[in-house]
């Protein structure tokens, strides 16, 4: 069946299921108070776990109208989504793509293409419960890449929802939409919970000139046949996720999902656009056990396997690549001291393997031009694999109002070089008032270009700190937090296909996070956040080779140009001020306005920098529930329809323009 047709059918199983519904969703028990499992690998409150800690909710994706994990992220303090032609690139306190994604535990996105993190449409939050989110370095319980935080996706059981419940989503930009359909049991000692999701769209409609190119990849398309005029394909996609559990100890689990995404890239001074896609085909399954052995102590395995097939096409020329990982963990918790300590010990082992990573050697857009006739650009394919096996253990013991923690990781990998990461910290629960203090240590896996520079087992480390003092009384939410990011060996990814890689820097970055939610009325509450960012580390370097020369002898001397930038924090200046309305006990209007302040985009050949203006932006979701046979979400993005750019792949980007749609959820 076509990934049309299961669109189809979702729709018609929506439009079926509206007469004689009934509404069988289930409340999480520890929902309304914002449970997180990150933390410390178990279900406890954000406001008392061992973490910077904050929690998104279903009934919070529904009021603000969120259906991908950028969107629902992007009002969040410290977390600035840079939206490129390709997809989201997700910055958390001011470092591109150094979160941890999750999905069930289990690792999103590439294991060496930092940029591919599937939190756009390639990720559907049909079946999601939840949202947890850690700020700060997490590699002592989540191990390498748990870098500046840890954002986990939780989907639902069927011990959370039973029946069915089908949505449609339908927008004036993203033609013809999105459905899907949840499915729930709960039956004596098993559950189980199935969700499919469809989505198709043209998400870029913007033209392109160049159709050829790669002609039979030993010299370039004529020049007579290499322009044109074209424009995407529809971007489309389909989400499987379901899961059966026997008697809270067994629960097997599979999550398949297959992609493709359409989209124009230009070069820096857009003379040339040219169309590319992403095609990617994931399965993930998954096996947790567990076991009670006394009412204070347990142990818990997770295994699992996972594979994703990824093509990138490229004008006329498909890039296929592949991933898979197989992973094991045991963990072994146990209660100590009249409960007033917890010691958590665990041991894990990875097998990742990567096929033909692509890895740039010359920069793709010069040679686009009319005048090469002869040249194409150089692209290898790499393969890879890493054996990672780690042991790791966490203590967290109560004085009273008091709880102290610490903890410590050995990762032992086979292809990088071998490290220890270490966390600390105490909370001090006042009554009203929380305070936190944490420290922790992460790295960072090299990336795939990493892989043939000298030195390119070195992992980035990060030394992180955070404090935080938060106050919960009477409808009344407040935090204050500064953190401080100390980054060694830093490199940046290549996003430009072909500049080249900067030098190995360091990087310091200070910060403080402010955030107040007051319910001014019963039925009006005023939230809004602010997030500061400052960065005291040295320009980043890099060496580009501009052009190549034969010597006396007959030896070829590559020239190089060297390159100075900033380092790149993205908005330095981020707010955000949201009013819920509570109209009627079914009828709630959420609106929101976000700043950033200008964010800039560097020139990888020359010593050029573009700005981009400082914005603000308002959206709006108006929620209706049971007033009709079923639940009515009508969103306005980018209500004054703002025409602001953006940082692109190689060259400014404009925004989204105004776009209005509704979702219909139905349950039955």
């Amino acid at each position: 069946m076509g990934k049309k047709s299961i669109v189809i059918l979702l729709m018609v199983l929506l439009l079926t299921g509206m007469a004689g519904a009934s509404d069988t969703m289930l409340m999480f028990v520890g929902e309304d108070l914002e449970v997180i499992s990150i933390a410390s690998r178990r279900e406890e409150a954000a406001w008392s776990a061992p973490a910077i800690a904050d929690v998104i909710t279903r009934e919070d994706l529904k009021q603000k109208g969120a259906f991908t994990l950028s969107q629902a992220l992007e009002d969040v303090p410290g977390f600035y989504m840079n939206k490129t032609e390709k997809g989201s690139i997700p910055y958390l306190r001011g470092i591109p793509n150094s979160a941890l994604f999750l999905f069930d535990t289990l690792p999103m996105g590439s294991g060496v293409k930092r940029s591919d993190t599937m939190i756009d449409y390639e990720t559907s939050l049909a079946p999601v419960k939840r949202i947890e989110i850690v700020q700060g370095a997490g590699s002592v319980l989540w191990g390498p890449d748990a870098f500046a935080g840890v954002v986990n996706t939780v989907p639902m059981s069927g011990r959370d929802f039973q029946g069915v419940e089908t949505g449609l989503i339908l927008s004036s930009e993203d033609a013809p939409g999105e459905a899907y359909i949840n499915y729930g049991r709960n039956e004596k000692k098993w559950s189980s919970f199935l969700s499919v999701s469809g989505r198709t769209a043209r998400e870029d409609d913007e033209s392109f000139k160049v159709v050829k190119f790669w002609n039979d990849v030993k010299t370039p398309e004529p020049i007579e046949t290499r322009y044109g005029q074209g424009t995407p394909g529809d971007s489309q996609y389909v989400n499987l996720y379901a899961a059966i559990t026997y008697d809270d100890w067994l629960t097997l689990s599979a999550k398949i999902s297959d992609s493709k995404k359409a989209y124009t890239i230009s070069d820096w001074d857009q003379h040339y656009l040219w169309e590319e896609k992403d095609s990617a085909a994931s399965y993930v399954y998954k096996l947790e056990l567990s076991k009670k052995f006394t009412s204070d102590s347990g142990i818990r395995f997770t295994g699992y396997y996972s594979q994703t097939c990824q093509d990138h096409l490229i004008v006329d020329r498909e890039l296929d690549q592949k991933e898979s990982s197989l992973f094991g963990e045991i963990i072994y918790d146990q209660s100590l001291f009249h409960s007033k300590g917890l010691m958590t010990m665990g041991a894990s082992w990875r097998r990742d393997q990567f096929d033909r990573m692509p890895v740039w050697e010359s920069f793709f857009p010069d040679f686009l031009v009319p005048a090469n006739l002869y040249f194409l650009p150089r692209v290898d394919q790499i393969d890879f694999e890493n054996n990672l096996a780690s042991v790791f253990t966490q203590y967290r013991h109560e004085f009273g109002d008091i709880e102290v923690w610490a903890g410590v990781r050995y990762d032992d990998h086979d292809a990088y070089e071998d490290k220890t990461s270490y966390n600390t910290g105490f909370a001090w629960n006042m009554g009203d008032f929380m305070l936190k203090s944490i420290y922790g240590t992460a790295y960072r896996s090299p990336f795939a270009r990493q892989l043939q520079e000298t030195g390119g087992n070195k992992l980035e480390k990060i030394d992180n700190i955070n404090a935080q003092l938060s106050w919960k009384k009477s409808g009344t939410q407040a935090a204050v937090t500064v953190f401080r990011n100390k980054i060694e060996n830093h490199v940046i990814e290549d996003r430009y296909a072909g500049a080249g890689l900067s030098t190995p820097n360091s990087q310091t970055i200070d910060g403080a996070e402010l955030e107040l939610a007051r319910r001014l009325t019963d039925n009006f509450k005023l939230s809004c956040n602010l997030t500061l960012l400052d960065n005291s580390g040295p320009d980043e370097m890099y060496l580009y080779n501009d052009y190549t020369y034969i010597d006396k002898d007959g030896s070829g001397v590559k020239h190089y140009q060297k390159l100075e930038y900033a380092y790149d924090t993205g908005p330095d200046i981020m707010g955000m001020i949201k009013g819920a309305w509570s109209i009627t006990d079914q009828i709630t209007l959420v609106s929101k306005l976000r700043y950033f302040s200008r964010r800039k985009l560097y020139y990888p050949m020359e010593d050029i920098t573009r700005v981009c203006d400082p914005v603000w932006i308002m959206d709006a979701n108006l929620l209706v529930k049971e007033i009709f046979p079923f639940d009515l979400s009508i969103y306005l993005n980018n209500i004054f329809n703002k025409d602001y750019s953006l940082p692109g792949i190689y060259s400014i980007t404009r925004n989204p323009s105004f776009n209005a749609g509704l979702m219909i959820r139905m349950n039955w």
